[in-house]
This record gives C-alpha cells, sequence and structure tokens, in this order.
C-alpha cells in the first residue's frame, strides 16, 4: 500500500464521519504506517493512529482509522 492511498482513506474516514480534524502526517514504521491527525480547533487534543502491515487491505485499513478515531457506523 502507498501513502497516496493511505492519506486518501484517511481523509475519506475524516470526511465521511465529520470528524474536525485533519492529517497531519503519515509516516512509513517498520510494521506499517503511522497516521497523525490534528485538530481543526486550538486546543484540541491530537490523534495517533498506528497501522500494521499485516492489515493492508483496504478494508482493515479503513476499519483501523475509524477504530483509533472512535468513530463507528
Amino acid at each position: 500500500m502507498e501513502i497516496n492511498d493511505v492519506q486518501r482513506m484517511a481523509d475519506s474516514v475524516l470526511r465521511e464521519y465529520g470528524v474536525p480534524m485533519r492529517v497531519a502526517t503519515i509516516s512509513p514504521v517498520a510494521a506499517g504506517w503511522t497516521v497523525a491527525f490534528t485538530s481543526r480547533y486550538p486546543g484540541s487534543p491530537s490523534v495517533e493512529v498506528r497501522l500494521g502491515c499485516d492489515k493492508s487491505s483496504v478494508h482493515h485499513v479503513r476499519e483501523s482509522l475509524k477504530r483509533g478515531l472512535s468513530v463507528c457506523d
């Protein structure tokens, strides 16, 4: 999975669930990716979501992002 794919999925989850955050950074790590989100509002906490490479399917990445951002269907 490429960094652009992770960026698109993260943006899609934020938009679909109305999460008032934006993607700050996406960093490759030995076991996958770390996606850091910052709030659109000053003083609100940031969130970091780790995505394991063993879960590189679109579905697993999307579900990991949703779980890390505490949103659900």
